[in-house]
């Protein structure tokens, strides 16, 4: 009986040992880097903390100086095509230049503003969103207007390029460990 009580204990103390070794290891690799800025940014576009870490973490890994091959910018990756867009649509004008991209204030507020502009368009259907910061809201309008991709006009059914599916997984993925490892 005592043999059986001290297994117990045994296998209690490595349950609890696993546990928080998980949690320290779901905290390093889903960061909460810039996170004063994530939470400005989300109270001012109203957009989720989590879905803001969940895209810095797909888009960059927190890099500030991440360059895709097609010229996507930052820590959150705006083509500076987007970030010009987006200065004139909310600002009226551009006046920040594109090197603007690299500075993590800068990034994630219109990354942030991006967001918050897509989750608008889509009725807050936020995977609907996410393949549209992706792919383009061009491709997407395109996409619920064809009945292979959407049934109602309104709702995604089947993304139909492979980067943007995988990307809407992986953002959705991250999004969830941000909600299990911080319970946001």
């Amino acid at each position: 009986m005592v043999g059986a009580f001290c297994i117990l204990i045994i296998f209690v103390v490595f349950g609890v040992i696993f546990c928080l070794s998980q949690c320290s290891l779901n905290q390093v690799t889903y960061q909460l880097k810039y996170e004063d800025i994530v939470k400005k940014c989300s109270q001012e576009y109203d957009v989720n903390d989590e879905l803001i870490f969940a895209v810095i973490k797909t888009e960059s890994n927190f890099d500030p100086d991440a360059e895709s091959a097609v010229g996507a910018v930052g820590l959150m990756q705006l083509m500076p095509y987007t970030f010009e867009w987006l200065q004139s649509y909310y600002d009226g004008e551009v006046t920040m230049a594109q090197e603007s991209l690299y500075e993590p204030e800068i990034n994630i507020e219109y990354g942030t503003r991006f967001l918050a502009f897509l989750l608008e368009r889509y009725n807050d259907n936020e995977e609907t969103a996410v393949a549209a910061y992706n792919a383009g809201f061009g491709a997407v309008d395109e996409w619920l207007s064809d009945s292979e991709c959407s049934s109602d006009g309104i709702n995604l059914d089947y993304i139909p390029y492979d980067e943007t599916r995988a990307y809407v997984e992986k953002v959705e993925a991250a999004k969830q460990a941000y909600i299990d490892t911080y319970n946001m």
